[in-house]
């Protein structure tokens, strides 16, 4: 027999190794033989049912804690917050909707709610640390221009402070206010109320005699004459009238009866500290408010029953001070939050500020005044 030579041998050897290789080797020709293929088709393992089975149930047992895991993640972190309001339909009726209708709860918020009776002593307590986020008056705005708090959320104008006397003290005008006792709590709407009245008679503060008290004190001043008139805002005004009687009671001015010079908005506050440190829980916190606001608008009666019973105050006065005021729906809040509208209303009332000697000079409103997170929650709202 005639010898190959050993190279031709080496050659022969490594295309059949080739050819046998399942992975990794070079393509095979197109002239390469379709039995060889089948060979191989028959060299591998035969499937087993047991084993295909048991590996799809644990592949989808994955998917399904890969699925749970995600689940998971998109749950908002639970956050408490306390949150300051006040005992009239104003000061609480976007919290008690929004707790009542579960919309902190879809925000990952459990809110503890802590009562006041008037803004500087809650913002106070927000500087203090003791509460988080509050509503308050227009009258106690000044503290944010002083930038100890911001305002993050308008929810309404204010119609309803207003400058009250009696029958038998014979003030049937404001200029008949002079030499009078006049009750009033500074630093509240009910204070600029009378600022304004005065103004308007051409009175100043040294033409009369000014008294400061809380609500509770003015009512019972007035209600036992011991004050010729005094500045107060419902439920209390409502409470007045039950107890002297609609017909013994005078309604000198209200705070919409300057609406031509001033907007009197309500609003919620947050100190800059807290603020800059939880944006998030700032834009779950408005979320659940717009949500509450569309909510009230379409159900009143019930947003006025919730808050007779929330703040223990007989439905009547409730109602009458929510027909007293403008109340914003969450399409109004976003438009005059982002469309420059609340920021003149607060430039405006800044104004009003250092006139009264409250502050001593202007600053740019948008250093305090802060709407982007409502503008946030309102866009994630109608995507």
């Amino acid at each position: 027999m005639k010898k190959l030579p050993i190279g031709l041998l080496t050659v022969m050897l490594c295309g059949l190794l080739a050819g046998c290789s399942g992975n990794g080797g070079p393509q095979q020709n197109a002239e390469t033989k379709a039995p060889e293929t089948t060979t191989e088709a028959k060299q591998q393992p035969e499937a087993n049912p047991t084993t295909e089975a048991a590996a799809a149930e644990a592949a989808k047992g994955q998917e399904t804690a890969k699925a749970a895991e995600t689940t998971e993640a998109a749950k908002p972190e639970t956050v408490k917050l306390r949150v300051a309001y006040h005992p009239n339909f104003g000061g609480n009726n976007l919290y008690i909707t929004a707790e009542k209708n579960g919309f902190f709860e879809e925000e990952g918020l459990i809110v503890e709610p802590v009562k006041f009776t008037a803004g500087p002593q809650e913002i106070a307590a927000m500087v203090a640390g003791d509460v988080d986020i509050g509503y308050i008056g227009h009258g106690a705005t000044f503290l944010a221009v002083q930038r100890q708090v911001n305002v993050f959320l308008t929810e309404f104008l204010g119609n309803g402070d207003e400058l009250l006397t009696y029958k038998e003290s014979g003030i049937t005008s404001l200029e008949d206010l002079k030499g009078k006792t006049i009750a009033t709590a500074p630093g509240t709407s009910g204070e600029t109320v009378l600022k304004l009245a005065l103004e308007k008679a051409g009175l100043s503060r040294d033409d009369v005699r000014i008294v400061n008290m809380d609500a509770a004190g003015m009512v019972a001043a007035i209600v036992a004459k011991k004050v010729d008139a005094c500045t107060l805002w419902p439920p209390q005004t409502s409470e007045v009238r039950k107890t002297m009687g609609e017909e013994n009671v005078v309604r000198l001015t209200t705070i919409g009866d300057f609406r031509d010079q001033f907007a009197f908005p309500g609003h919620w506050v947050v100190t800059p500290k807290y603020m800059d440190a939880h944006p998030d829980v700032m834009v779950c916190f408005s979320r659940a408010m717009l949500k509450a606001m569309d909510y009230r608008k379409e159900h009143p009666e019930e947003t006025a029953e919730n808050v007779a019973e929330f703040i223990d105050a007989p439905l009547d006065g409730v109602v009458a001070e929510m027909n007293n005021i403008d109340l914003f729906d969450a399409d109004y809040c976003y438009q005059v939050m982002t469309d420059k509208t609340a920021a003149k209303w607060y430039d405006a009332l800044q104004n009003l500020y250092v006139q009264d000697g409250k502050v001593e000079k202007t600053v740019p409103v948008e250093e305090w005044f802060c709407p982007q997170f409502a503008k946030e929650a309102y866009e994630s709202l109608h995507k």
